[in-house]
């Protein structure tokens, strides 16, 4: 404290037989019960610390992958199915487009759900997938898959480019064996086979109508195309096809549009709908 005792004097003041205290020496016990007062509240009042809410702790745990994977649509309207990984659906060009369960049932995601599945979903999972079945075929088109380990995958509805075959060719592979299930798409149509093995043929739409008899369970298949071969599995797109190695037709790879005039005829140098303009 600045106020000194030393400074302050005893003044006499009669009848009462003893000095009394200046007003400088009450000042300085006062400042001085202040001083202790004020010490002992800030010893007794430690800061505040402010707990983590509960959102903050979730965004904490949420990894890189899950914070870009999650959509804007609330799906929890959509109904629920559980089931167990048999296989991944690789595709011919590298990753996935789903993947197969237990009972058989086909299972579709987007190609930018596939590429967050690295890591997430393992064959052998038993996973709950939110999504919309197939009235009459087993297949599911998936909108969210949760794994047993807590984390999900839910589809932001972004639409990634996808590489026709021209742009990316792959080294030609022999696919043959006994076909396991008939392959379909996330639109229903008839795609190719998934073999016993594991492996998946895929051919289009219009293609696989026009072979599909090979296609059926059971039915043994011989194929030929470009495709990868990798951790998630063997596939192809066809462009030789048939019942055995020496039994092999062509096969137009990709949705090509259909043959037009041959070269020569009165059609081959009309362009469609040319005239309309």
């Amino acid at each position: 404290m600045a106020t000194s005792l030393t400074h302050c004097r005893a003044l006499p003041v009669f009848g009462w037989g003893a000095p009394v205290l200046s007003g400088c020496f009450m000042r300085s016990l006062l400042s001085l019960s202040a001083l202790i007062l004020a010490s002992s509240v800030a010893v007794a009042a430690p800061a505040h610390k402010e707990e983590p809410t509960q959102s903050t702790t979730f965004a904490s745990r949420q990894t890189t992958t899950e914070k870009q994977a999650t959509g804007v649509y609330d799906l929890s309207v959509l109904p629920v199915f559980t089931g167990s990984v048999v296989q991944f659906l690789p595709a011919p060009h590298g990753g996935i487009v789903g993947f197969v369960l237990n009972d058989g049932t086909q299972v579709f995601v987007s190609p930018e759900q596939a590429h967050t599945f690295a890591g997430l979903i393992k064959v052998g999972d038993k996973v709950n997938i939110r999504g919309i079945k197939g009235q009459v075929l087993p297949i599911i088109r998936a909108f969210s898959v949760s794994s047993p380990r807590g984390r999900t995958v839910q589809d932001s509805f972004i639409e990634m480019p996808l590489h026709s075959p021209e742009m990316i060719a792959g080294p030609d592979l022999v696919l043959h064996g006994e076909v396991w299930m008939p392959l379909y798409d996330a639109g229903g149509h008839l795609s190719g086979a998934v073999l016993k093995d594991h492996s998946v043929i895929y051919l289009s739409p219009r293609e696989a109508g026009r072979v599909a008899s090979l296609l059926q369970a059971g039915q043994t298949i011989y194929a030929v195309g470009g495709g990868s071969s990798g951790d998630l599995g063997i596939a192809i797109d066809a462009r030789e096809i048939g019942p055995a190695a020496d039994k092999l037709i062509g096969i137009a790879v990709g949705n090509v549009p259909p043959p037009g005039p041959a070269p020569g005829s009165p059609g081959y140098d009309l362009i469609p709908g040319a005239d309309e303009h």
